[in-house]
């Protein structure tokens, strides 16, 4: 039977999900200051572009984990989806604390929860767009009291309602502790997956927190891309080899014009699903591939209950 998830435009079957990206950003503006200059993603042509050589590589969702306060904007995201001709999917949730929103220490743990439920059942703007997963953040090296406030409200919203939580955990640490405060909070941990943990480099953590029962991304992918990515080949077959290919996602996290070839930039978005992809197929081959970009992502995203 069919399981329906919210796209930016409208209810999709989980049947046209194909090969997903779990976090990408499509449109982000995350501040005016100069630093944040090559984070802003706000070009709808460029984006549209983008997203067309996405499609053309083989690609058909794509998740935007643009949060609240980031310069989310879900309506502008159905327009690039209209015109790309992909499923894109947007969140709810938060950011690690330097990104969160400033109301959000007045709010009461009773509000944020309310916040986030209306968000998921009622839909975001005008428009009413419905979220398919929510987002938390972490720093770096530590998980500050407001994001262990953060952790446990939305895991008690997980909990209840069933929706998947994509995670950032900054340079890739963290992610125990995130794990560990989503259960105790009720959370169920199959439908947790834990973005950027590649940036640890540390197969033995990321190994530790699968066993966990979570889902990971790679998704600093294109980095590196004078050895081809060698040391994330190398870190995905022995995950491989050790028996962890039901777990990983595939992404590209390329929410910097940098990373975009409609701004000039490289390797974008078609990276995964052609060079890297002929880099991947020797070491860990077809079945477990096609895992990482098409069947892991959706068993994240499908919303049970």
């Amino acid at each position: 039977m069919a399981i329906l998830i919210n796209s930016v435009c409208g209810k999709i079957s989980n049947s046209s999900l194909g090969v997903t990206y779990i976090h990408e950003h499509l449109y982000v503006y995350p501040s005016e200051q100069l630093k944040y200059y090559d984070y802003t993603i706000d070009d709808i042509d460029r984006a549209i572009a983008e997203a067309i050589s996405f499609k053309n590589a083989g690609g058909n969702t794509l998740v935007d984990l643009t949060p609240v306060n980031y310069g989310r904007s879900p309506m502008l995201l159905k327009k690039i989806a209209q015109a790309a001709n992909i499923n894109v999917l947007c969140i709810t949730g938060f950011h690690k604390e330097e990104f969160q929103p400033k109301w959000l220490p007045e709010m009461s743990n009773q509000d944020i929860y309310d916040f986030l439920i209306h968000e998921i059942l009622d839909g975001i703007g005008f428009d009413k767009i419905k979220p398919a997963a929510m987002k938390l953040g972490t720093s770096y090296n530590i998980v500050t009291e407001s994001e262990k406030r953060i952790i446990d409200i939305e895991g008690n919203v997980q909990r209840d309602i069933h929706i998947p939580i994509v995670t950032h955990c900054d340079q890739g640490t963290m992610g125990i502790d995130q794990l560990r405060g989503l259960k105790a909070a009720g959370a169920d941990l199959t439908h947790v997956c834990l973005s950027h943990v590649d940036l640890a480099e540390d197969v033995g953590y990321i190994e530790s927190l699968v066993d966990m029962g979570a889902s990971i991304s790679f998704d600093h992918i294109g980095r590196h891309l004078v050895d081809h990515d060698a040391l994330r080949v190398k870190m995905l077959t022995k995950l491989v080899k050790d028996g962890y290919e039901n777990q990983i996602c595939l992404a590209g996290d390329m929410g910097r014009k940098k990373y975009y070839l409609a701004y000039g930039g490289k390797p974008g978005l078609k990276y995964i699903l052609t060079d890297l992809k002929a880099e991947l197929l020797p070491c860990i081959g077809k079945d477990a591939y096609k895992k990482m970009i098409s069947t892991n992502p959706q068993k994240i995203l499908i919303k049970e209950g």
